[in-house]
């Protein structure tokens, strides 16, 4: 934690360097000029969280659970009973570091939910989840997955998670449950059965049947959705401790107790070989594995001596993922982006039904199916999410009636929505970079103010979809670009290469390329770029900026990754070291990208925000870059806010966050 006397100490040092510790939000002093009247109300609508996430439709379809803000930090999980119009809250916390993940109806009358929190345990800051059972009218609530053991000699970080819901079945459900290793009393020797085993477990009592016994090596467990575990994914530990950087990828016939190998892979690159679970005969399964550079869907048998069949590929990017929906998780579409989310239906009347409803709306907007009720007959509904942010509807198939049920940010509903349009800009190597430019409604301004906004990961993309933060940006005035520059994922193995911090220059140079096309294409003035991004998004903000100091006019860096040495020490305690290790590798590279190590070539102010419980990137990366900023005198800011995570999921946060940025940008780049 970041003590006041430091905070003084560094204004002390340096009088262009200041850290703000927010104790509170309401007892923090401004540090510069009351922001105008239209910076306030913008910040407040778009700080506010989404009133509605992670939906999940009863088996019935008279009812809904969702996740919705409880205070400005905390969250709750509430069952909404559609005909009736009342709701139930059966979980809520007001802080941010304990928190539902996911829940899932079990039942008509169970829901399972996974919690997240962040306990400190010696010196060390851990992530826990936990399994619950809670009746879906709030009656009871019980944990899952848990034996308490005082011979347990390791700390169960991941709790339970369900593997198959046994839909059939109205009390059980099949669960991964880790097997604590421990000791005898006064003894050195340790148990053998420890690890990931598979358990039956009572949703009512959190009994516990043995299924698959435990192994030490397993990292997941699936069954083939007939109740059968016939899938697992083992790692490689060495003598030291340390998870070795390899995944193996193991499967069995339905009447089999042997395991086959399938195929291996390295964790710290992106997969050849990725599982996406059985098929509805249970005697194949759905992968994802490479065909001319890009990830293709294939359904391979699960008995050897059969090749699998293309079950479908884009030649311009990658295979996403699966849609499953219903009482029995069936396949009904292969997932995929071009620009925005696309889906390829192995289901007719289902794509029928989402091309009526999406031309039904106002705008046409686009329609996903997320799921559907279990006698097939109400689907759960979104629509939107590009030119606004969206809304959740149930549509009753019988009745042929779309019903509207949540609306995702309300307090957006009657601002106007910036225009969002696919770009792609050529390098100077031949490539041309992919990206997402947003500008404000209305005729078209020459040279306006812009901001480059890289997208975090680095093992991700930016798509066609309304962004918070962006559009935040364009009411202000400002154009935004997103670039997936080379090291994003989902343009196939040549466009991801090494990765974007192993090849952290040519990330960069497609980052400023694009700065530097939005000025020659007459869009953005080039007195006032400014560049903004969060995590991977936050370093490349800083080390861009490193690279081409004359480019930008300010910097926003949040919850920013800025020394790569730091990020590998700070694994050694755990052990994924080696992977975290191999992902940013060795060599020049590590100083030469490390913005904290380069901070006396940065010209331009920078504010930093972070989490002082970041699970993602530790807050010491933060501090580090504002030493540095401090020792190299540099105009630069640090806000922390205490107890939250890497992605300050609090409304009160993220108000203040926009609003310092809103006016740190206006002062770097006043209008002309």
């Amino acid at each position: 934690m970041l003590a006041i006397g430091r905070c003084m100490e560094c204004c002390v040092k340096s009088l262009f360097a200041t850290v703000t510790f927010l104790a509170s939000l309401s007892a923090s002093a401004p540090t510069v000029a009351a922001p105008a009247p239209d910076i306030v109300g913008l910040s407040a609508a778009y700080g506010a969280r989404p009133s509605a996430r992670q939906v999940q439709m009863s088996p019935s379809g008279d009812r809904i659970l969702y996740f919705t803000p409880a205070g400005t930090q905390g969250l709750a999980v509430v069952v909404a009973d559609i005909a009736a119009g009342t709701t139930k809250i059966l979980l809520s916390s007001d802080k941010a570091t304990v928190v539902p993940y996911h829940c899932g109806w079990k039942s008509e009358s169970r829901i399972i939910c996974r919690v997240y929190f962040i306990r400190d345990v010696g010196s060390e800051r851990l992530t826990f989840l936990r399994a619950l059972s809670i009746a879906a009218d709030g009656s009871s609530r019980i944990t899952l997955g848990q034996r308490p053991d005082l011979e347990a000699v390791e700390i169960d970080q991941q709790g339970a998670s369900v593997i198959d819901w046994l839909p059939d079945d109205p009390d059980h459900v099949l669960m991964q449950v880790n097997i604590a290793e421990k000791s005898t009393l006064g003894s050195n020797v340790r148990s053998s059965g420890s690890g990931l085993s598979v358990q039956k477990v009572d949703v009512n009592t959190g009994r516990m049947v043995p299924v698959e016994r435990a192994n030490p090596q397993a990292l997941a467990y699936d069954s083939d959705n007939q109740g059968r575990v016939r899938y697992m994914e083992l790692g490689d530990t060495s003598n030291t401790g340390y998870s070795r950087d390899s995944i193996s990828f193991m499967i069995r016939g339905k009447t089999s107790k042997d395991w086959r190998k399938l195929a291996t892979s390295a964790l710290s690159g992106t997969s050849g070989w990725q599982y996406l679970g059985f098929d509805e005969s249970a005697d194949s399964i759905f992968v994802i594995r490479n065909k001319d550079g890009h990830g293709a869907l294939y359904r391979d048998p699960v008995e050897p001596g059969s090749s699998g069949t293309l079950v479908f590929a884009d030649p311009r990017v990658d295979i996403d993922g699966l849609l499953r929906i219903g009482k029995y998780l069936r396949p009904v579409a292969a997932t995929y982006t071009v620009e925005g989310n696309e889906y390829h239906f192995f289901d007719p009347l289902l794509e029928r039904r989402t091309k009526a409803l999406s031309a039904a709306l106002p705008g046409k907007p686009p329609v996903a199916i997320l799921d559907e009720s279990w006698d097939g007959t109400r689907d759960l509904v979104f629509a939107g999410g590009v030119s606004d942010p969206g809304q959740y509807y149930r549509y009753d198939a019988t009745a042929k009636a779309l019903s509207p049920l949540l609306p995702v940010r309300p307090e957006l509903a009657n601002l106007p929505v910036g225009v969002q349009s696919a770009v792609r800009y050529p390098t100077g190597d031949g490539a041309e970079v992919p990206g997402f430019l947003t500008v404000p409604a209305g005729p078209a301004v020459p040279r306006r103010p812009a901001i480059i906004m890289p997208h975090g990961g680095p093992a991700a993309r930016d798509q066609i979809g309304f962004d918070w933060l962006a559009q935040y940006f364009v009411q202000l005035g400002y154009v935004v670009l997103q670039p997936n520059f080379r090291g994003s994922t989902g343009y196939g193995e040549e466009w991801y290469g090494k990765n974007g911090f192993k090849s952290w220059e040519t990330a960069m140079a497609d980052i400023n390329t694009g700065a530097r096309w939005l000025v020659a294409q007459g869009i953005a003035d080039p007195a006032r770029v400014a560049i903004v991004g969060w995590s991977y998004g936050g370093y490349a903000a800083l080390q861009a900026s490193i690279v081409d100091p004359g480019l930008y006019k300010a910097i926003v860096a949040i919850a920013p990754v800025t020394d790569l040495a730091l990020l590998k020490r700070g694994a050694l305690r755990f052990t994924n070291y080696k992977i975290i290790a191999n992902y940013v590798g060795e060599g020049p590279h590590v100083m030469a990208g490390s913005p904290a190590q380069n901070a006396e070539r940065i010209a331009v102010p920078v504010l930093m925000f972070h989490g002082d419980r970041d699970q993602n990137v530790d807050i010491a990366q933060a501090r580090l870059m504002d030493d540095a900023l401090n020792r190299a005198g540099k105009r630069h800011e640090l806000i922390v806010y205490p107890g939250l995570a890497h992605d300050l999921d609090d409304s009160a946060a993220r108000t203040d966050m926009l609003a310092r940025s809103a006016r740190w940008l206006a002062e770097a780049m006043p209008p002309k």
